[in-house]
């Protein structure tokens, strides 16, 4: 009988045929490998909405801006407190686009400050001036972007919504606010009390 002939036979009897892991086997660590890949992605994600603490204004102040091919830094402006209220005039606002100023309170020695910014579309945003993961005060409008001055993170301008960089979760916090005769009123007690949410 020839070498082939005989290795032909071997295979046909299955006497040196090599049987491997048996395919149950294969299928459960198959499936259990993708259940864990599956629970890993979903336990690390993270999808956590940063929490509202208050819910900003809707003043718009009646006419749209259009921002495209413009940079626009902060102005720093002066405020008044009256009756537990922060008083911002809305016409430096409206002129300026985008102000700076700061609050007689402090946060770890340094004033807590609020910025005022009028979106493409009018309405009035007042937040915190703090981007809070880095702690910058300072923004500046680039077409329609917030953008922090020291860490470069941006943000839709119309509704804060993060675009890119360190923390695009934490846009500067909005504050209510009501407009009454030209000035914008913050109540004071929030300010006051304000603390980063991370």
């Amino acid at each position: 009988m020839s070498a082939t002939s005989r290795k032909r036979e071997e295979f046909l009897s299955g006497e040196s045929r090599y049987r491997g892991p048996n395919r149950v086997i294969f299928l459960v660590f198959a499936l259990v490998a993708v259940v864990g890949i599956a629970w890993f992605v979903l336990a690390t994600r993270n999808d956590a909405e940063v929490p509202r603490r208050w819910e900003g204004g809707n003043y718009n102040v009646g006419r749209t801006f259009n921002y495209k091919n413009q940079v626009i830094s902060m102005t720093d402006i002066e405020n008044k407190t009256e009756n537990g209220k922060i008083l911002i005039p809305l016409d430096k606002v409206v002129e300026s686009k985008i102000i700076y100023t700061e609050t007689k309170y402090e946060l770890n020695g340094v004033p807590k400050a609020l910025t005022a910014m009028v979106t493409p579309v009018g309405r009035l945003i007042v937040s915190l001036a703090m981007c809070e993961p880095c702690r910058s005060q300072r923004f500046h409008i680039n077409e329609n972007i917030l953008v922090c001055d020291t860490c470069g993170t941006r943000w839709l301008l119309n509704d804060l919504r993060g675009l890119s960089g360190g923390c695009p979760e934490y846009p500067p916090e909005e504050l209510p606010y009501e407009v009454k005769d030209g000035t914008i009123y913050v109540p004071e007690d929030i300010v006051r009390d304000w603390k980063p949410r991370i």
